[in-house]
């Protein structure tokens, strides 16, 4: 019995340690620095409860699995993901993820609905009496503030540890995640009773958290760059990256911080009006109302909602700002509705009609000070009020105006409209969906089936040539993904929580219960997830999110039956009592337990070598990368982006020390020379096992041609031939890619078509005739002037020697003076 305790004490604590630390998981030492941590956070703390929960059932000797509301639903809709994935373009990406963004993989998902599941059949909410519920000791809020003081001086500890060796242990890392834990344990010695309270507690706990670190940045002075760098700055983010433009702090991008926080806000809100009407709190005097405890503890929640929206605001995230916007406004009409109309009195205005105000009030308050992303509202705001009355400034500079641009037809100045953009990935996204319209490409393959795809038109936007992992409408990924099979699953899903849900509270919509309502605010945040992922994509935090609302809103609605449960009995015999077979049982649980965690820590350190020898790569200095890369792919063979980035690696360093052996006349060269040689060889044996292994990864099929591109400068005859036929394959997966275009017309030149060349290069100008300044014009009338002349460089084409002429010329006129391009323009026209 002891053993069985333990194990829901472990179960129930995991679910809070998860809701805390997903959101301020973070480091600065993997090639990912926020979701890869949230997600390895998330399935190491799902491992370990579903070991717990594995064991509970050898004790209990009985396989229980709770019913919910939801089950049909969620079952069709792993169906569909699994159906996706084994039909996937990559399985491999449809288990993992794409990498880099690794959230969304079938392995995520079933961990999602696994959380759910040992949620609702390992905890139940106790019942708690009223007055213990109205019961609050005040002296748990000085244990609260030592909890969150706990956790920014830990921060302010480990901005200090630094390792001589970076890529070593990560003790930076490690103090951190100390400390972390120690502020959750302190912070738990506070909770309230019950399940979904505490529950609620650790996920609004670290909210704050969350909020606290990340509203410094706005004005200059972020936390991270203080733990990263050691400096109270925003020097360590880049231009495009700026905290004190939009907001992010531990959630790594404005759009998902903006979307976390949607979400709890409503409720923040909700905890606010229920504490304040059930505590009757009347205040008489001012400073009477320093001395009342129920006050400052209400009042502490409504600056807690405040900060938090003030926070949303600062992340500049439409998406996230306009659900926010519409499901509080839904909340306060529900509110006034079923809360405050029924005993409505204009003489005397109920506190349920004053708390309801303030909430509204204030939303349009600090909106009105802080100021919001939309620039047509931007003149109800004080930023627009002052500019529209501020006096214009006329300028006194004697500075010539600039002349004139002229601009290649068809592209466009400055950075594009995202909202643009996104039409075009959406575009795509369709294109896909009617291609693959059952079962889509599979799970996580957008960025490939996306290649191939492509608008043409999105190589004349300013993110032509970004990578797009994601639809950014949550919506059409699973459509372009799953298929129709998989976004009509997902919709049930969504559809039967929302009128289950919704069933209940008009059901109960005269009861006037504070939980009730609590209910409607806690949907009015899932909803909000609904919103704002139409205008982009499901993260980590707000998977969880997603997917264990649902399970809270039971639960507090009463509305999931412990008597009903799928169950099977192992053995008949009563009692917990381990056996022999229990024992055994239990034993390879933890064996498989152990592998499980070895798998996921050995993933994660092959993932920071992976950080750091890319980067070396990246920086040039491919004899540092690969030690890195080499222990990458070591320590976990089985993923091909190590070995993807390892053959680069290889072949430069190859090609490097080929090229010095046959100049040199040193002793060592044939030791270097076959040193050369093996390097070329891993290049090459590493290049063509992941492009055999993933034929539909675009990344690694451009990643053969630098492959065999570098190579080719020490043997065009071997290689170059190669490299041709990998770019035509390229072409194939992304037949509207500008680069590659570029690149076949290129070394269509390279080995002798001429021909082929010039249809190649005429159809990148087609593609995007502004094309890095003109380069695609360039090389373009260089092979029109090949073909012009003999061997001798005497013309004997006319035609192509204008054509040559006039290519040109066109460059010059669209891009400005070009000396190479000048140079070449006076002696074709001597010819």
């Amino acid at each position: 019995m002891k053993l069985l305790n333990i194990c829901n004490k472990v179960i129930e604590y995991s679910f809070y340690l998860l809701f805390f630390l997903v959101p301020l998981a973070f480091t600065s030492d993997t090639s990912e620095l926020f979701e890869f941590n949230k997600l390895w956070i998330t399935f190491i703390i799902t491992v370990v409860i579903g070991f717990f929960w594995v064991t509970k059932m050898i004790i209990k000797k009985e396989f229980r699995l709770q019913r919910t509301p939801l089950d049909i639903p969620i079952g069709l809709f792993l169906i569909s993901e699994v159906i996706s994935t084994f039909l996937s373009l990559d399985m491999h990406t449809s288990l993992w993820g794409y990498y880099s963004r690794f959230n969304g993989g079938l392995f995520s998902i079933l961990s999602y609905v696994f959380l759910y599941y040992a949620f609702v059949t390992n905890l139940k909410d106790e019942e708690v009496k009223k007055e213990e519920k109205q019961h609050f000791e005040f002296k748990k809020i000085y244990l609260f503030v030592v909890g969150v003081v706990i956790f920014f001086i830990g921060a302010l500890i480990s901005s200090q540890i630094k390792s001589a060796d970076p890529a070593g242990i990560p003790y930076q890392m490690l103090a951190t995640l100390a400390t972390s834990l120690i502020s959750f344990a302190v912070l738990m010695k506070a909770a309230p009773k019950g399940v979904f309270r505490r529950s609620l507690y650790a996920i609004l706990s670290s909210a704050l958290l969350v909020v606290l670190w990340g509203l410094p940045s706005h004005f200059g002075y972020d936390p991270t760059c203080l733990l990263f760098r050691g400096t109270f700055d925003v020097a360590c983010w880049t231009n495009d990256f700026q905290p004190k433009i939009r907001m992010f702090s531990t959630l790594g991008q404005p759009d998902w911080l903006g979307a976390y926080l949607a979400v709890l806000l409503p409720v923040i809100a909700a905890l606010f009006i229920n504490f304040y009407t059930e505590k009757k709190i009347v205040i008489s005097a001012k400073l009477a109302a320093l001395k009342n405890h129920n006050f400052l503890i209400a009042a502490s929640f409504f600056v807690f909602f405040v900060l938090s929206y003030i926070s949303l605001l600062y992340t500049e995230s439409r998406s996230a700002i306009a659900a926010f916007w519409i499901v509080i406004l839904a909340l306060i009409v529900y509110y006034f509705f079923f809360y405050v109309k029924p005993g409505f009195d204009r003489t005397k205005l109920s506190l349920d009609f004053k708390l309801a105000a303030i909430i509204f009030l204030t939303v349009g308050a600090v909106t009105f000070f802080a100021g919001q992303p939309f620039g047509q509202l931007e003149k109800f705001t004080l930023i627009g009020i002052e500019s529209h009355f501020a006096k214009p400034t006329v300028s006194k500079s004697t500075t010539p105006a600039p002349a004139p641009q002229v601009t290649v037809p068809g592209t466009e100045l400055g950075g594009t409209d995202s909202g643009k953009i996104r039409l075009y990935v959406w575009e795509g996204a369709l294109a896909i969906w009617k291609n693959n319209p059952i079962f889509g490409s599979g799970l996580e393959t957008f960025a490939f089936a996306y290649y191939q795809y492509r608008p043409v038109a999105h190589n004349l936007t300013s993110e032509w040539n970004f990578l797009y992992n994601k639809a950014h409408n949550e919506y059409l990924n699973y459509l372009a993904t799953t298929g129709t099979v998989g976004i009509v699953t997902y919709l049930l899903m969504i559809g039967a929580f929302l009128f289950v849900s919704a069933k209940f509270l008009y059901k109960n919509r005269k009861k006037k219960s504070r939980e009730e309502f609590l209910i409607a605010a806690i949907l009015a945040g899932y909803i909000s997830i609904l919103i704002s992922n139409f205008f982009g994509f499901s993260v980590v935090m707000i998977n969880i999110l997603f997917y264990i609302i649902p399970a809270f809103v039971f639960m507090l609605a009463g509305l999931i039956n412990y008597e009903k449960a799928y169950t099977f009995t192992f053995s008949r015999k009563q009692g917990y009592d381990l056996n022999v077979a229990g024992k055994i049982s239990v034993g390879i649980a933890s064996l498989l337990t152990l592998y499980l965690l070895f798998t996921l820590v050995n993933f994660w350190n092959a993932d920071r070598d992976y950080y750091f020898g890319s980067n070396f790569d990246i920086a040039g200095n491919y004899d540092k990368a690969y030690a890195f890369l080499k222990q990458a792919v070591d320590k976990r063979p089985s993923e091909p982006t190590f070995k993807n980035e390892l053959s680069y690696n290889n072949a430069v360093l190859g090609a490097s020390v080929l090229a010095q052996s046959l100049q040199s006349k040193q002793q060592n060269t044939q030791q270097n020379t076959q040193i050369a040689q093996e390097l070329i060889q891993a290049a090459m044996s590493n290049t063509n096992q992941v492009t055999a292994e993933h034929p539909n990864n675009i990344v690694f099929w451009k990643t053969k041609v630098r492959v065999l591109y570098t190579l080719g400068q020490i043997d065009p005859s071997t290689y170059f031939p190669l490299a041709l036929t990998a770019i035509k394959k390229s072409a194939t997966l992304a037949p509207t890619d500008a680069d590659i275009s570029y690149n076949l017309g290129i070394l269509y030149g390279q080995t002798g078509d001429i021909g082929s060349a010039i249809s190649t290069l005429k159809n990148t100008i087609k593609l995007k005739p502004d094309y890095q300044g003109g380069k695609a014009y360039y090389a373009l009338a260089i092979f029109y002037h090949a073909a012009a002349v003999d061997q001798k460089g005497k013309v004997i084409n006319q035609a192509y020697n204008k054509l040559a002429i006039d290519e040109l010329s066109l460059m010059i006129k669209y891009f400005g003076p070009n000396q190479q391009a000048q140079d070449a323009l006076a002696a074709w026209q001597k010819k």
